[in-house]
Formats: C-alpha cells, sequence, structure tokens
C-alpha cells in the first residue's frame, strides 16, 4: 500500500455509513491510504430500530466479511410470516424459505437495525485498533461544502465544532431519505425532484414480550389502510411493533405530514386515537399501551428515491439518500458500499477519484434499477382502504398460502436472487 493519503469523510452512521467505513478500513487491496471520517448528527450511537433483512449480493457481501455465522447467530427468530385480520384470525401463512438465494417475507438474515448496525460500528473500532485510520464522530453535522477550483479535493464546513472545516478527497452522503448532504451535491432542489411518497406512515416500538407471544410476524390489516404489526425479538423479552397508515393514494398526507414532524408525545397521541377508534380488535388495548410506555418509539413516512445522478466530482450517494427501496433498501446499501469501497481500493492517486466514483455507478447502478421499480399502486395494495378491499386482499394470500407458491411470495417481499448480477471482485 502506498502512503500516500486519500481522505474520505462519510456522513451517516446508519447501515450505509457504518457499511462503508468498514469496508473502507477491511479493504486489503488498497494502493492509497484510505483516512476515513464517519459522523453522524446523533450524539450518540443509534442502536434501536426495525427489523431489518440481508439478501441478494448483500448475503455474499457479509460471507467475505466473514460475518455469516455472527449474522445468523442474531437471527431475530422470526420463522414466519402470518397475516391476519382486525379480530386477529390467521388468514394466510409463509414460512420462511430456509434458503438464502429465495428468501420469503423472513429472511434468513433477519437481524434488527440496531443489532447490525452496533455490529459494523464494533467492527470499525476493531479496525481502528489494527492499525486502520478512521474515526467516528458524533453530534456533527455538515453545514456546506464546495469543490475547490482546483479540483483537488472538497473544502468541507462543520456545524457544530466537533471538526475543523478541512479538505477532504472524497465526501460520501450516507444519511437517509432526506440526506442533506445530497442537496449540498447536487442542489436543494434535488430532494423534492427525487424523493417520492408512498403514502405509507410508520411508527415502530418495542413491548414487553407475553407467554401467547410466539416467533412468527403477525400483520393485521384492517379500514381504512390501518395495519398492526407484531415481530420477535432474539433477546426473548420484547417484541416489535409497528403501528401504520396508509393513504389510498401515493402522496403526502398534510395531517400526517404534521404528526411526523411534531414531538413524540403529539405522535404517540395520534397514533393512539386513530387505532383505538378502529374496527382491530385484536390486542388493541395491549400495543397502545405499550405505545405509551415505550421509550425507543420512532414515526416516519416511507419514500422512494430514485435519482438520477449518484456521483459528482469527489462526491458520491449511498444507500437511501441514492436509491431508498422498500423492503431491500439495507442489501442495497451494503452491496453499494462495498462497491464504493472497491472501486477505491484501485486508484493510485486522489485525481482518480471522480473516475472511481463514476465508475462505482456504472457497475451498481443497472442492478438497482433492477429493484428499485415504481409500482402504481405501491403499499396501497397491501392496505386495503375498505372491508370488501381486505377480503380481496386476504383471499388472494389465503390463496398463495394455500397453494404454496413459494417462488411468488419470494419475489413479492425481495427475496429472489440477484438475477445474475454478481458482486465485482476486489480482491478480497
Amino acid at each position: 500500500m502506498s502512503e500516500q493519503p486519500l481522505s474520505i469523510l462519510i456522513s451517516g452512521a446508519g447501515v450505509a455509513g457504518a457499511s462503508l467505513a468498514l469496508l473502507l478500513a477491511r479493504q486489503p487491496g488498497f494502493k492509497m491510504q484510505p483516512i476515513i471520517t464517519l459522523i453522524e448528527r446523533s450524539s450518540v450511537p443509534r442502536t434501536t430500530g426495525q427489523s431489518l433483512d440481508i439478501r441478494g449480493p448483500a448475503v455474499d457481501m457479509i460471507k467475505k466479511l466473514g460475518w455469516e455465522q455472527e449474522v445468523k447467530s442474531r437471527h431475530t427468530t422470526e420463522k414466519g410470516l402470518a397475516m391476519l385480520n382486525g379480530k386477529g384470525k390467521t388468514v394466510a401463512y409463509f414460512p420462511a424459505s430456509g434458503d438464502a438465494k429465495a428468501q420469503s417475507a423472513t429472511s434468513e438474515y433477519e437481524i434488527l437495525r440496531g443489532e447490525l448496525t452496533e455490529m459494523l460500528l464494533n467492527g470499525v473500532d476493531e479496525s481502528k485498533e489494527k492499525g486502520a485510520k478512521v474515526q467516528v464522530v458524533y453530534g456533527e453535522t455538515i453545514q456546506g461544502m464546495e469543490d475547490r477550483a482546483d479540483g483537488t479535493g472538497v473544502d468541507v464546513h462543520f456545524a457544530r465544532g466537533k471538526l475543523e472545516d478541512q479538505k477532504y478527497d472524497v465526501v460520501v452522503a450516507a444519511d437517509g431519505i432526506g440526506s442533506p448532504t445530497r442537496g449540498f451535491i447536487f442542489g436543494k432542489d434535488d430532494m423534492s425532484a427525487h424523493t417520492h411518497p408512498s403514502g405509507l406512515y410508520l411508527g415502530f416500538y418495542s413491548i414487553p414480550r407475553i407467554p401467547g407471544d410466539d416467533q412468527l410476524w403477525h400483520w393485521a390489516t384492517f379500514p381504512p389502510g390501518l395495519a398492526i404489526h407484531l415481530r420477535p425479538h432474539r433477546n426473548g423479552k420484547t417484541m416489535g411493533v409497528y403501528l401504520s397508515l396508509c393513504n389510498a393514494k401515493k402522496e403526502r398526507n398534510p395531517d400526517l405530514e404534521a404528526i411526523v414532524h411534531a414531538d413524540v408525545a403529539t405522535q404517540k397521541q395520534y397514533l393512539r386515537q386513530r387505532f383505538q377508534s378502529s374496527v382491530c380488535t385484536w390486542q388493541v388495548k395491549r400495543f397502545l399501551d405499550g405505545l405509551d410506555a415505550a421509550d425507543d418509539f420512532y414515526m416516519t413516512h416511507w419514500c422512494q428515491v430514485r435519482t438520477p445522478q449518484w456521483a459528482r466530482g469527489r462526491c458520491v450517494t449511498l444507500g437511501d439518500a441514492a436509491f431508498a427501496t422498500m423492503g431491500i433498501g439495507t442489501s442495497l446499501a451494503m452491496a453499494g458500499a462495498y462497491c464504493i469501497a472497491g472501486e477505491l481500493s484501485k486508484i493510485t492517486s486522489s485525481d482518480q477519484v471522480p473516475q472511481a466514483l463514476q465508475s462505482y455507478e456504472s457497475v451498481y447502478r443497472p442492478f438497482v434499477e433492477t429493484k428499485n421499480m415504481d409500482f402504481p399502486l405501491g403499499p396501497q395494495i397491501a392496505n386495503p382502504q375498505s372491508a370488501w378491499g381486505n377480503w380481496i386482499f386476504h383471499t388472494i394470500l389465503w390463496l398463495l398460502g394455500t397453494l404454496r407458491v413459494q417462488a411468488l411470495a419470494s419475489w413479492a417481499f425481495g427475496g429472489d436472487d440477484s438475477g445474475g448480477w454478481k458482486l465485482p471482485e476486489y480482491g478480497w
């Protein structure tokens, strides 16, 4: 490895940013010396969050890290999906497939977001102890940045004083769907132009486990466009609850947008009122009492991000900031991080950074575009607005479950294989 340094700034220490920091620190084929700075706006590591799954090429990535068994050991213990009606009656059942190449709704690598992020960040710390030049800085954000006129780097200005303003050879936006860093790279209008609402609003939190809870993902849908999900946690002490509200169309709901941007107490009060007055009778009191007591509650409007460009000069977007996709966003982020690290590992001079980032986009975009499809009704199909719509939805699911149409179920939940696309070889 050359002693010539390559300074890399990553904004966002979620799955995308932490994956990239780890892969940069561990990539054995680097021809330059990577100096990695990972910043996170939160003042502490964000080790909470919903259940995630790892699919397709991301499975190959964790195998290259030697982490397959470690990830499996942290499996949430979920064994399948039970679809319910509003009374809690099972209308369809889809077991885990047991096949990493054709996973069902329940992944063979199902893991809580917090546990996966913790694994990645611990891996970053271990790499640092072994000599990698990497630092993680919490409570810091980018205030502004601009390319140097001579093309030698990007001057970055920080907002909270944890880091001094300085030049970087590479800047990576891995800070989520509403990425402010993406706005600095491509312009402030980018966020509205390429962020597409789904109309699906979700609240996540944990509740205590009770004797009647099992190891299935229970998903109850009922009108108008409401759903409750109950999913197991590996610790055996808690369960994950997901309350969702879906518009009839893929558009923003002004009232819900205001709630999403309100304080947690207001969000909880709104959800309590909506679900308490609903037609659902399945454990509603338990879920709403748990909502009041939860200290890990989070609410969001899931949006799809499809940007026409990921790389510009020495800057690049990764994960949800570039291609947020429901169901497989985690996998796309991890495999994308692998490709960025691999392409940067090949360069011998900082001047080659723009070419490496363009190569990442050329290599990876064809695969992402096969996954980042825009279905006209999207979440609305799975969250019917009427009792009649729910009956049709449940009947179709019952038929699929009864006939064991595993291939279709796998495709519907993003568990199909990579369609022939393989992770490039970068010398691991």
